[in-house]
């Protein structure tokens, strides 16, 4: 098939007519170029331009988190786990928040969802098979019933097997069905808009604690990891026996159920009034429910020594539940001036918060905190954002928000851009989330008092075109006053150090990291591309280096493929290899029961180039893409790898990926 490809440059322009190997041709038929979306976040911004129908095949086969982050990203080896980025990133949330994000990569906003502008109506599916029974879902349908109302829905879903060590039928992540419901009117001259929707998303995982520290055979331990072994290099090395799957196990048994589950519900309603160009009004209302649950069937003495720092006091079943609903309101008045060429928008912003907590409390045992409290809390937000024009190219923006209570929290961004270069200036001061003071369950009783965190950060890229190349040097420098992070706690006994448990800290100097992201692309003869992506990260810290290494020195990221698109476009094809690689580096420990990553100095991972092969193919509105990962796994022994402390990360797979648009 690749050299079918590889060929297809000379055959397409043989005598043969397209038409004579496709469909009739597209100018016949109504297709891609009736159908176009919009999101309510641009036109809040007033980006008023209708989005075509992508077509192109490009990176469809970067269907997981990972990839399309770039590779910044760490989860528990397994698709669709809880995840985090490697990279610190400022936050964009001033308010209260709960703390709890580690499956945020999985959930949209409701202001991104798209809404669809079509002649009659449009419809696609997307389903990937990847390796051991997982899989990945999307669909979407949408009808015009009026000439400016458009009604529509979107369908979601995704389940993974564990896949270290393997059993049949054991999932552990099931987020099946989710789904959006949407509508979007306008009036006929097209000054009133409105967009709301309504979403129901579940994600349910069970947790298994990665693989045992210890390698039995015959009932006796041969091989274990050396926790206290204090030469890095034969501590990293006592953890290649723990990858032979003849002997894994999984910490927690299948049959205890540890389980968690997040359920969010959103309902989204932007409208505005265009009275004209330079005055405008408009209103947001965001209701969001976040249900968090946590249970255990089956709590036996072992599971609370690995979970817990009380391993006195067990009983037979967990079961800890947070709900958090938030309603927000915000009105503006926003507007474009001609001269000069300006964008503003000032809003006010109502925040209500209600939360609410009941953690699992044995009967005969007495704690000195609640395990079952109500919270509720305003905030009131002032804020805004505009939008300068130089010319073509250039562009000054600004935008804002401050919390109009006591601890001066707020954010600002300020960007220029241009066709050569943009600099950019970040500041916020956010609010410590709750979990640090409430806590979640009662193994994770923290009563933290922390100060407020606040980073600032300034950021430029270079972009510049040749012929052949392309260069896109991005460089970073960030400081984090108060950060809040979580490190492995003492374990109760000192002779059991290996547990999940995890404690809130926090800097009490600041915290000063540089980036380097280095982009260069290349192209031969139109259709052969080798894009590069090499990173380089530091921390520059003087006293407290919270980040060194935690963070891997340099992460490299390539893509070599070869691009064509035949028989005038209505093929088209791309095909070649992915690689990447993390050098060696702590990654952080994962807390099953707070929900979070956490630091730990005992448990190298990654160091292993990964590769992939794959094809993506598109024939009129069908596109298909073929991938098989990690085709190096035979070159390396042991053939796995930890991707978190016990951890395993994939298996190679065969993935396959069908994506199918319907128009009108």
């Amino acid at each position: 098939m690749f050299f079918l490809f590889f060929a297809l440059p000379i055959s397409s322009y043989g005598s043969e007519k397209a038409e004579d190997i496709f469909e009739k041709p597209e100018e016949e038929k109504v297709g891609a170029g009736s159908t176009f979306f919009i999101t309510p976040r641009e036109v809040k911004q007033n980006y008023r331009k209708y989005h075509r129908m992508d077509r192109s095949v490009t990176k469809m086969d970067h269907f997981t988190v990972a990839e399309r982050h770039r590779y910044n990203f760490q989860d528990l080896g397994n698709h669709f786990t809880a995840a985090q980025h490697i990279v610190y990133k400022l936050p964009q949330h001033i308010g209260a928040t709960y703390g709890l994000a580690a499956y945020d990569f999985y959930f949209h906003q409701p202001q991104d969802i798209r809404y669809y502008y079509t002649s009659k109506a449009y419809a696609d599916f997307n389903i990937v098979l990847a390796n051991l029974g997982s899989f990945l879902f999307n669909g979407c349908y949408t009808q015009r019933l009026l000439p400016n109302w458009h009604i529509g829905t979107n369908w979601y879903g995704a389940m993974a097997e564990n896949e270290w060590p393997y059993s049949k039928d054991d999932k552990i992540v099931n987020a099946f069905p989710n789904f959006d419901l949407f509508t979007h009117i306008k009036n006929a001259d097209g000054c009133y808009h409105l967009f709301t929707s309504w979403s129901n998303r579940k994600y349910i995982t069970r947790e298994t604690g990665g693989v045992r520290s210890t390698k039995k055979t015959a009932n006796k331990i041969e091989d274990e990891f050396a926790f206290t072994e204090p030469n890095p290099s034969k501590r990293y090395h006592s953890s290649f026996p723990l990858l032979e799957e003849s002997y894994m196990q999984n910490k927690i048994d299948k049959d205890k159920k540890v389980m968690h589950k997040d359920l969010r519900r959103n309902f989204y309603l932007y409208h505005h009034y265009e009275y004209s160009q330079p005055l405008q009004v408009y209103h947001e209302l965001h209701y969001s429910q976040i249900k968090n649950l946590f249970t255990i069937e089956k709590l036996d003495q072992p599971l609370l020594s690995f979970i817990s720092n009380q391993p006195d006091n067990a009983c037979d079943k967990e079961d800890n539940r947070l709900l958090m609903r938030s309603l927000g309101h915000e009105i503006g008045i926003k507007g474009d001036i001609d001269q000069p060429n300006l964008f503003y928008a000032v809003h006010y912003r109502l925040e209500d918060i209600d939360l609410k907590y009941d953690f699992s409390k044995p009967e005969e045992l007495v704690y000195n905190r609640p395990l079952k409290k109500e919270k509720k809390e305003k905030g009131h937000y002032l804020g805004g954002n505009t939008r300068l024009q130089f010319g073509q190219h250039s562009q000054l923006c600004l935008d804002g928000a401050y919390l109009l209570q006591k601890g001066g929290y707020h954010k600002l961004n300020l960007a220029y851009t241009n066709h050569f270069f943009k600099i950019a200036c970040h500041t916020i001061k956010h609010k410590t989330p709750y979990i640090v003071s409430h806590g979640y369950s009662r193994h994770r009783l923290w009563d933290k008092h922390f100060v407020s965190p606040s980073a600032q950060a300034i950021d430029a890229a270079i972009w510049y075109n040749w012929t052949h190349i392309t260069v896109h040097p991005i460089i970073s420098f960030k400081k984090i006053n108060n950060h809040i992070y979580y490190r492995k706690a003492r374990p109760y006994h000192q002779n059991s150090p290996d547990h999940c448990v995890a404690e809130p800290v926090q800097a009490t100097a600041p915290i000063y990291l540089f980036s380097l992201e280095s982009n260069l692309n290349f192209c031969f003869f139109s259709y052969f591309h080798f894009d590069n992506t090499f990173t380089i990260l530091k921390d520059l810290s003087r006293n407290l280096k919270v980040f060194k290494g935690y963070m891997p020195p340099y992460i490299y990221t390539g893509r070599y493929y070869y691009a064509h698109q035949p028989y005038h476009k209505k093929m088209a094809i791309e095909t070649g290899l992915n690689i990447h690689f993390k050098e060696l580096y702590y990654g952080d420990g994962y807390d099953i029961i707070a929900q979070q990553f956490y630091r730990q100095n005992q448990f190298p991972v990654q160091g292993r180039p990964i590769v992939d092969i794959f094809c993506n193919l598109r024939i009129n509105n069908l596109k298909l893409s073929f991938k098989y990962s990690y085709i190096n796994e035979y070159f390396h022994k042991p053939e796995a790898y930890f991707a978190t402390p016990f951890y395993p990360g994939l298996k190679k797979a065969a993935d396959i990926g069908i994506h199918w648009s319907f128009f009108d």
